[in-house]
């Protein structure tokens, strides 16, 4: 088990039951008397976690209210051991390693890290289970991107090379090719956008990835634009306009 993993492991178990001995503490993760010592003062004093040792009951607890993750923190309620915040990044991130599958590449290559968040979201595999399962964060529809579109894509955003592509119209009424420098890609929405310079209208644009239907990299350097002055009028759009 990973360091990071033991951190979250035993501030689970203390919120969890109230109060922890040190001999179960061991037992539960599975390390030696000196690195569950070590553990627990990193904890305390490196991470600022309100854990005290608590003489008549023989073990460990949060101090205050017993169930206070850091000092200052809000009292979490009976069976949520995360925020709001903590949650939705946790389940995110399940969810989008889950969804790689074992029988991929990346899969097979981020398994433990899949398995080490599993263990991250409960005291045992069987409550990181069942919170999965009650606690869900729907992503939005995700539009697919065209052959090796993306890669294309963003290869030529890393490169700086100017593309010529052809893309679909918004109003279904056929497709226009258009010389671009690609300057950055952003993934919102569910949707792969490509944020550009257009050679012919001479003016940024944002460019919706799965509307590409043709890629063609060209053997010139791509235009450069200042990042402040793409995000200035870019991120500010209110709706999408394809070069």
């Amino acid at each position: 088990m990973e360091r990071t993993e033991r951190f979250c492991r035993i501030e689970l178990l203390i919120r969890s039951r109230g109060c922890v001995s040190f001999a179960d503490l061991m037992t539960e993760l599975g390390i030696s008397r000196a690195t569950l010592k070590r553990d627990l003062d990193h904890l305390r004093t490196r991470m600022d976690a309100a854990i005290v040792y608590d003489r008549e009951r023989n073990g460990y607890r949060f101090a205050g209210t017993g169930r206070l993750l850091r000092r200052g923190a809000e009292p979490a309620a009976p069976g949520v051991w995360f925020s709001e915040r903590e949650i939705h990044a946790l389940l995110t991130m399940h969810q989008l390693l889950d969804s790689l599958g074992g029988s991929s590449s990346m899969g097979r290559h981020l398994q433990p890290v899949l398995e080490r968040l599993q263990g991250m979201l409960g005291t045992s595999e069987s409550e990181a289970r069942e919170l999965v399962r009650r606690l869900r964060v729907v992503p939005p529809v995700r539009k697919p991107v065209r052959g090796r579109s993306f890669e294309r894509l963003a290869g030529a955003v890393l490169e700086r090379r100017r593309l010529r592509l052809t893309i679909a119209l918004d109003d279904g009424g056929g497709e226009r090719d258009r010389i671009i420098s690609p300057l950055r890609m952003i993934h919102d929405g569910g949707i792969w956008l490509l944020d550009a310079w257009c050679h012919e209208s001479e003016a940024l644009c944002r460019i919706p990835v799965p509307q590409v239907r043709a890629v063609q990299t060209l053997e010139l350097r791509a235009r450069e634009v200042p990042m402040r002055v793409i995000e200035a009028e870019l991120d500010a759009m209110p709706a999408l306009r394809a070069a």
